[in-house]
């Protein structure tokens, strides 16, 4: 109907809050399962909540990444078994498995080659799993087509977790 539901938030530090910096606003809002998730860029965070704009969870993401923050995007697996994240301050996309609540991977860094970001902003995942990743600075798009799991001989942390590949 057009008809003013609720708002919550404010700038700070707190939960329920948003970086103080720029004006204290939220850098995305990505709605998944039942729950709106949040990112919170300068705190170095995602926030989680219902509908109704309780706070459920507040997932730390890399925190003291400097003025650009770590979250500045998020999308999830087809599956929902994992949170992609677009940490911009860092150059990295996080991998963030849910049931475990925890980052068991990641990738990037900072450049101008396939598999690195001039300042990475966005990102989003294709029914086929895909991930497509977007740039301020650089003015291009990527595409990271999964390859499996890493192999146990490259890292045993990551062993059974996804593994991308840069499309040329």
């Amino acid at each position: 109907t057009g008809q003013y539901l609720r708002q919550w938030g404010s700038a700070g530090t707190g939960p329920g809050q948003f970086t103080p910096s720029g004006g204290g606003h939220p850098h995305c809002v990505v709605f998944n399962r039942g729950l709106l998730y949040v990112c919170d860029r300068g705190n170095a965070r995602i926030q989680v909540f219902d509908p109704r704009g309780n706070l459920k969870e507040i997932i730390d993401v890399e925190p003291g990444s400097g003025d650009f923050g770590s979250s500045s995007d998020v999308d999830f697996s087809p599956d929902g078994r994992f949170m992609y994240i677009n940490d911009h301050g860092n150059s990295v996309l996080w991998i963030y498995e849910m049931a475990t609540r925890t980052i068991v991977g990641g990738f990037g860094r900072a450049g101008r080659v396939a598999g690195e970001w001039n300042s990475f902003h966005s990102l989003a995942v294709d029914p086929m799993g895909n991930i497509h990743t977007g740039e301020v600075t650089g003015r291009r798009l990527q595409k990271f087509v999964p390859k499996g799991t890493v192999p146990p001989a490259r890292l045993s942390r990551f062993l059974g977790r996804p593994h991308y590949d840069a499309v040329e």
